[in-house]
């Protein structure tokens, strides 16, 4: 099997950092499910998104109806950075994680959020939280 280029958890200093910045995004998650560019991808070459935390969840609609919904992280082209993460309607409403090691997306790529919902379901609301910066390669 290939080794995937993204995403790599990375114990390198990067030697030109922007940052840190933090990302807040919230939306709403129907059956159609939603794209949203979370964070545009690295202007300078050779320069790439590294993610220190990640906060995301689901919250119930006026009705007080949960969904069921997948979050999944995703860099420019759509391949997977983090997730899924699945959240059920039985009230799993909150998922946070931060990274000892950076997560480091491709060199020049966006960071994106995909979300997916099952036909049929509820519109409910989403979130998601990200902290990282952009650093260039390390020098080597």
């Amino acid at each position: 099997m290939a080794e995937l280029d993204t995403p790599k958890i990375v114990e390198e200093i990067t030697h030109v950092r922007t940052g840190p910045w933090a990302v807040n995004y919230y939306g709403t998650c129907t059956a159609g499910g939603l794209a949203a560019e979370l964070k545009a991808a690295p202007t300078r070459a050779s320069s790439a998104t590294y993610l220190t935390h990640v906060t995301m969840g689901i919250v119930s609609d006026a009705n007080h109806i949960l969904t069921d919904a997948r979050f999944t992280l995703v860099d420019g082209v759509g391949d997977e950075v983090f997730g899924p993460v699945q959240f059920c309607d039985s009230g799993q409403t909150l998922f946070s994680k931060d990274f000892k090691h950076p997560l480091k997306i491709t060199d020049g790529k966006a960071l994106d959020l995909a979300v997916s919902c099952p036909a049929g379901s509820y519109q409910a609301s989403c979130f998601v939280y990200i902290e990282g910066y952009t650093g260039d390669n390390p020098i080597t």
